[in-house]
């Protein structure tokens, strides 16, 4: 009989397999590992460059119907042959020592129940930029991003997986869900030399915009875990920026009734083109207040005020 590997890494993907193939290889990379202690499971929706990419590195694959990063995320898990699941993403590169890293932490703190590292902007992608360049910078514990996190398999049956009906924010959710029901109010562990590098992707402003209803779910996140009021920007802004870009929101609203109300909004733009110039800076000016306006959708939602 094989014996069951000491982790399983979870990685759900959807059609990126240039991106995969780095993941993969970053996951070849790891070391300080006894061997076949690892089971490394991609989970996704039968792209067929996937499964071709799978089958000629020899990685064990599940396939899903459903496309949702948390879908996949409790497909994995559920489907570990290990106590610990490991989860990164299919646009991370997971750092030598990363998953190394993480077992020794939790093995440090044998009662906590969830591990974590930090995250960073790929070295490969310097060259990456654009006003909207996005990717994922977490270096202390708080947010706990989902491409970072050791979760114990039993942990994970405890509090139900992740939250399906999330799209934003459900990481985070997950996180503080293990810790507040972790037995004896064992904080997580954490671990500096866990380290995952996230890709950097150029965005369209077209593209920023449409991937913003997501993030309605905040409020969601603030309502069921209120100790993470303190990581808010005053404690009620998601970012900073949001607090000219409430009141621009606000202008907008009241010129419906009064075109004198626009005036409030001339705060933000002016901030906003400050910063990074006429076209840019109205481009971030009319991000931010439709994320604004998302995050009031969602607050009037979950009845909890998150801007």
């Amino acid at each position: 009989m094989t014996a069951a590997p000491a982790v399983t890494v979870v990685v759900p993907t959807v059609d990126r397999t240039v991106l995969l193939g780095r993941c993969l290889d970053g996951l070849s990379r790891q070391r300080d590992l006894p061997p076949r202690s690892v089971q490394i499971l991609v989970v996704h929706d039968g792209d067929a460059g996937v499964v071709r990419l799978l089958a000629e590195r020899g990685i064990e694959g599940l396939q899903i119907a459903a496309r949702g990063v948390s879908a996949k995320r409790n497909a994995g898990w559920r489907a570990a042959r290990a106590p610990w699941v490991a989860f990164t993403d299919d646009d991370c590169e997971p750092a030598p020592g990363w998953l190394a890293g993480l077992l020794a932490a939790a093995e440090k703190e044998p009662g906590a129940d969830l591990a974590a590292g930090p995250v960073a902007p790929h070295p490969g992608d310097a060259t990456v930029t654009g006003t909207f360049a996005r990717t994922v910078n977490s270096e202390a514990p708080g947010f706990y991003p989902g491409c970072n996190q050791l979760v114990r398999v039993a942990a994970l049956q405890r509090v139900g997986g992740f939250d399906e009906r999330m799209h934003g924010g459900e990481d985070t959710d997950l996180a503080w869900r293990v810790i507040e029901t972790t037995p004896g109010g064992e904080p997580p562990a954490w671990s500096d030399d866990a380290l995952v590098w996230h890709a950097v992707r150029a965005v369209t402003f077209g593209q920023q915009l449409r991937s913003l209803p997501r993030w309605s779910g905040l409020p969601l996140v603030a309502r069921r875990h209120p100790q993470l009021r303190p990581l808010a920007h005053r404690r009620y802004f998601w970012k900073r920026s949001h607090t000219t870009g409430a009141l621009a929101l606000a202008g907008l609203a009241g010129a419906l009734v009064d075109r004198r109300a626009l005036l409030l909004a001339a705060p933000h733009v002016v901030r906003r083109t400050r910063e990074a110039g006429p076209r840019a800076g109205l481009q971030l000016a009319a991000t931010d207040v439709a994320e604004v306006a998302v995050l009031v959708a969602g607050s009037v939602r979950y009845r909890r005020i998150l801007l």
